[in-house]
């Protein structure tokens, strides 16, 4: 296979005048340029992508940082960030930081070596993480953990909470446990407030406690007989799915005794039984749309995100 430097010595010149004609930079005379695209064709004579990439300081590559692959959720939304850029000719190479800030630091530092057009980002903790990108020069789309001062996409996260708290008015509740993630993170800290603000319009008593209370077993099931708790409102599917194997292991029936509501609609809360009601905020979209920002690309796909309610048997009527 011919080289470059076998290129510039049949016709004459540096490798640097025939960098400069594959790479269309700079300027070349017209007699020059000639005699180099001559002697490529004549050498059949093939452009090293990765080096073409590193002198353009350009890839077809796009980063995306996850705090947590194993969540079915957001690995919908690395499925539709991938459908997107594949469709435009792009790549997406994935980082999982595991919701630590010292691997985040790290596969940012990728990012920018692999010379990526872009990151998008669900990083857990978006103020380092902005900090973080901002001295890579990289453009950044943010997806569900963001606040007002991002660039980034996100649903109703409040709105999100107030239909939570419906679904469970709808089923009759009169005490209802709301078990929440990191408050400090604000899409969780927007649902929390959205669900407690109606129940409370109602004076239906809230109780709320950290997912965290779901590590001692016999707290747990203190809270549920001591406060009465009849309906439980869920940060997200996993935590939703985790409280309906503990609650059945109690001899709760669900829901006649005690109805649970998730949120996020991942795959996995259709395979639960009996299936968990959710608030879709469609993980998949969130991905198209964060992917065809970042691409400035107008897709079809990228209307506006609604939440929808997907009514299912874990709440009652």
């Amino acid at each position: 296979m011919a080289t470059i430097k076998e290129v510039a010595q049949l016709a004459g010149v540096s490798v640097a005048t025939v960098s400069r004609v594959i790479n269309n930079n700079g300027y070349v005379k017209a007699d020059t340029k000639l005699q180099i695209e001559q002697a490529i064709k004549q050498l059949n004579y093939k452009p090293n992508e990765a080096a073409r990439t590193l002198f353009k300081k350009k890839s077809k590559i796009i980063g995306l940082l996850l705090p947590d692959i194993s969540n079915p959720f957001f690995m919908l939304i690395a499925r539709g960030v991938e459908d997107i850029a594949l469709k435009h000719g792009f790549q997406v190479l994935i980082g999982n930081s595991d919701n630590s800030l010292e691997k985040a630091k790290g596969y940012i530092n990728t990012f920018n070596s692999h010379n990526c057009i872009g990151i998008i980002s669900t990083a857990f903790d978006h103020h380092s993480i902005t900090e973080l990108i901002a001295t890579q020069s990289l453009p950044v789309v943010f997806v569900d953990r963001l606040n007002k001062e991002q660039n980034g996409i996100s649903t109703n996260h409040y709105r999100g909470g107030e239909l939570q708290a419906q679904i469970v008015i709808n089923g009759d509740a009169q005490h209802v446990l709301l078990l929440h993630e990191d408050l400090t993170i604000e899409t969780f800290k927007l649902r929390y407030k959205g669900a407690k603000h109606v129940l409370e319009q109602v004076n239906i008593k809230v109780i709320d406690c950290p997912v965290s209370t779901l590590q001692d077993a016999k707290l747990f099931e203190t809270i549920l007989t001591t406060q009465y708790i009849d309906s439980i409102i869920c940060s997200n599917d996993m935590i939703a799915i985790q409280v309906l194997g503990m609650i059945q292991q109690l001899n709760y029936k669900v829901p006649e005794a005690i109805q649970i509501v998730g949120y996020d609609n991942i795959p996995f809360s259709k395979m639960t039984y009996p299936q968990i009601t959710t608030v879709d905020q469609s993980a998949y979209r969130l991905g198209t749309t964060a992917v065809s920002k970042l691409l400035n690309i107008d897709e079809a796909d990228c209307e506006q995100i609604k939440l929808i309610i997907k009514k299912r048997q874990s709440t009652r009527n």
